[in-house]
């Protein structure tokens, strides 16, 4: 069992193909993510700036 091709897109369907669509995509004609498409991995991180003067001392006299 695999998981369905647009687990990216919050698809929790199973197949039996490496690849494959789950039936609920294939009737609603989901496509797979395209390569162009912004992906949710890469976001740009949010950062706690009041942490960082444990990090970097020097942030602190500043």
């Amino acid at each position: 069992m695999y998981s369905c091709v647009n687990q990216p897109r919050g698809c929790r369907g199973r197949v039996n193909t490496l690849g494959g669509r789950c039936d609920s995509c294939r009737q609603l004609n989901l496509r797979k993510p395209s390569v162009f498409s912004s992906p949710t991995l890469f976001r740009k991180p949010s950062i706690d700036f009041s942490s960082l003067g444990s990090i970097f001392p020097e942030f602190e006299s500043r």
